[in-house]
């Protein structure tokens, strides 16, 4: 990759994060979301589960995916307002690098969703991460992220000029983004051999690496259909 190239996909990420962080409409209606959720189950399922640990498992990975879905949906929808993801295309650059900084900034937001939803877990359902199980969700949250974003900005642009954009992305991102849920789960659930350990990391990251190759590859055909 060229310079040239890093620095059309770092002024993606850039533009997307200062638009974003100016407007703060996606940010919110994310974090109070995922806020909802582990409320949700903190009332609904505290009292009824014993196992600290499942609940709160549950309720971090339910929080980071819809609160994901939630985000990345109004996120793609302004890119529909007055035709910008058009104009963005008409600029000669490579589309693929256009794609890579839209995943990057994605998969900062949902970073974001990840870790605030780690402290409403902390906070609501009173449950405390050991020093080595906190590192190790620390860095679970973002490979997880990163291969939720890969598959959600392709989606996400496929479905730009549908009216059922907002409904249907869960529908499809959901059940693609499986051995994300998957994996995090299995990573953040304290006591896990380190073998074990070790092959779920290996599935997140070869999910990571074939889905970015994937959207890499198409997003420039997809955005001329």
């Amino acid at each position: 990759m060229s310079w040239r190239y890093l620095r059309t996909v770092y002024e993606i990420a850039r533009k997307d994060l200062l638009v974003e962080t100016r407007s703060k409409q996606t940010i919110n209606s994310a974090f109070v979301f995922s806020l909802l959720i582990v409320v949700v189950f903190s009332f609904v399922f505290g009292e009824q589960i014993a196992d600290r640990e499942v609940l709160a498992r549950g309720a971090l990975w339910l929080a980071v995916v819809f609160g994901g879905v939630v985000g990345m949906s109004h996120a793609i929808a302004l890119e529909g307002q007055n035709d910008a993801l058009e104009g963005l295309l008409l600029a000669p650059v490579d589309r693929s690098a256009i794609y890579l900084g839209k995943v990057v900034s994605s998969t900062v937001f949902v970073s974001a969703v990840g870790l605030l939803s780690l402290g409403f877990v902390v906070v609501f359902l009173d449950y405390t991460y050991g020093v080595g199980m906190l590192s190790t969700v620390l860095s679970v949250i973002p490979l997880a992220a990163l291969g939720f974003s890969a598959v959600g900005v392709l989606l996400s642009v496929l479905m730009l000029h549908s009216g059922l954009q907002e409904s249907l992305l869960p529908v499809l991102l959901i059940p693609l983004v499986i051995p994300v849920i998957l994996a995090g789960t299995e990573l953040t659930r304290p006591g896990i051999a380190d073998g074990t350990a070790s092959a779920w990391f290996r599935i997140l990251l070869t999910y990571d690496g074939l889905v970015l190759l994937a959207g890499w590859t198409t997003f420039e055909y997809l955005v001329e259909e």
